[in-house]
């Protein structure tokens, strides 16, 4: 679908519309319009992996948008797991509140990959946002998980370097 747009025409949505129009819509059960998220366990992939097995378009992409879960660093903890490949996501800054007008419909968190183990990794180029849905927005039930270690039903990644 997409390889059929001429030369110049990029995925880039919002801040706004990547929460509205393709994270809740997701974790509502309710159909995505068409994009390029691709759906898939982050914490499987380094992002040199990750983002040679889903490019489409060679040499023109320069970001990567993904739906995962996210998992649980300790059983009864709070904390995401953020290993990934050979490396881990390591938060930078604060959370920035993204907003629809005056109403919060989520947040942003921003990432940087660092190669090895922490808390010696070595940092790298590729970055990661981190886009969660409010808990005001989301449905009701979805905060039990059936499953102990994970933290998140959805969370939406846009990657790049």
């Amino acid at each position: 679908y997409f390889k059929s747009f001429p030369v110049g025409y990029y995925f880039r949505p919002s801040d706004e519309e990547l929460i509205i129009h393709y994270l809740k819509n997701k974790i509502w059960g309710k159909p995505l319009p068409p994009n390029r998220i691709f759906v898939v366990d982050l914490c499987d992939y380094n992002p040199e992996v990750l983002t040679a097995l889903y490019t489409l378009l060679p040499r023109r992409e320069t970001e990567w948008y993904f739906l995962s879960s996210r998992r649980r660093k300790y059983l009864n903890g709070q904390r995401p797991d953020r290993k990934a490949g050979n490396g881990y996501w390591k938060p930078t800054g604060t959370d920035k509140v993204i907003k629809n007008g005056n109403q919060v419909i989520g947040c942003k968190k921003s990432l940087d990959y660092n190669e090895g183990k922490q808390p010696n990794g070595k940092r790298t180029n590729w970055k990661m946002h981190e886009y969660r849905l409010d808990s005001n927005s989301m449905p009701s039930g979805c905060t039990g998980n059936r499953d102990a270690m994970k933290l998140d039903d959805w969370v939406l990644c846009k990657i790049y370097k």
